[in-house]
């Protein structure tokens, strides 16, 4: 088995049809450059059983995994990689899609570069309105780049826009599990460029994010609970750059600052002087990033 899709499933039944569809369509044309895939669904909502019109699966396999009880995103993923087979990981969420040739095109890239990770654009859909994640090519090249993920934030709309070899996936993402859902794909690339890994790029727009209304990534709150999670994980790992770990939680709460008080936003900016310019310097000249 050369690729799994791994997508947690929390009530998601009703997107599965369409899900379903998606992926055969995916599969004709990895099934053209004969190569297996399979799409793991991880039920995270022990109490609903996954249903889906079986008629709407062609040229893949499908495996179920149930959790014992609801476990979280990260958890389901890590469930997902531990029960799938394929050397490729793509973690597609149960409301999201992928254009039809999206998975040949991600596949025939990290094949080629013999990379990591490879991460291709997208459409955010929100209010009503098509954008493109990336707007522009050196913006997409900065966000495949570990300096950006220290200095920056999470450039990454979402794992969809990624395929990613099972094989270099840390050990530590898939042990020391975050309970707050949120920023577990933002932990799982903070320790791969940790281990030195290579993020490289596909320009092609082969996936859309949709913006319910109810995504976790627009709760702030709830964001950030999941966030100081991310950073006593990554204080745990004693491998992990305590340096680094430094600025980028200095990044975090500098930017936590209640900017209506002035003062104390001067303050803290003095403090912080150097995330300051960086992030300065990147809205004036990298722009085009429109998430987040």
């Amino acid at each position: 088995m050369e690729l799994s899709v791994i997508t947690p499933v929390y009530h998601g039944n009703k997107y599965l049809n369409r899900y379903m569809e998606r992926m055969s369509q995916c599969a004709k044309y990895m099934n053209e450059i004969e190569v297996q895939m399979e799409v793991v669904l991880v039920n995270d909502s022990p109490d609903v059983p996954i249903s889906y019109d079986e008629t709407k699966v062609k040229g893949f396999d499908v495996i179920v995994v149930n959790n014992s009880e609801n476990s979280g995103i990260h958890a389901s993923r890590v469930n997902g990689v531990n029960a799938c087979h394929g050397r490729y990981i793509v973690f597609l969420d149960q409301d999201d899609e992928l254009s039809k040739k999206s998975l040949r095109s991600q596949y025939e890239t990290i094949e080629k570069d013999i990379s990591d990770v490879v991460m291709a654009n997208g459409i955010l859909e929100a209010d009503g309105k098509d954008n493109l994640i990336f707007s522009n090519k050196f913006s997409q090249w900065i966000a495949s780049k570990k300096f950006a993920y220290v200095w920056l934030r999470d450039f990454i709309a979402s794992p969809g826009q990624c395929i990613i070899r099972k094989s270099s996936i840390p050990r530590d993402w898939k042990f020391r599990i975050l309970k707050n859902n949120g920023t577990d794909d933002y932990l799982l690339w903070l320790l791969m460029f940790e281990n030195e890994i290579e993020m490289t790029c596909n320009y092609e727009v082969v996936y859309r994010h949709v913006d319910t209304g109810v995504n976790l990534s627009s709760d702030d709150d709830k964001m950030f609970e999941s966030t100081k999670e991310l950073l006593k994980v990554l204080d745990e790992c004693t491998w992990f750059d305590k340096k680094t770990l430094r600025l980028i939680k200095r990044r975090i709460y500098y930017k936590r600052v209640d900017r209506s008080n002035k003062k104390l936003f001067i303050k803290e900016s003095i403090k912080n002087i150097d995330i300051l310019f960086v992030n300065v310097i990147y809205r004036i000249i990298w722009r085009g990033y429109l998430v987040k």
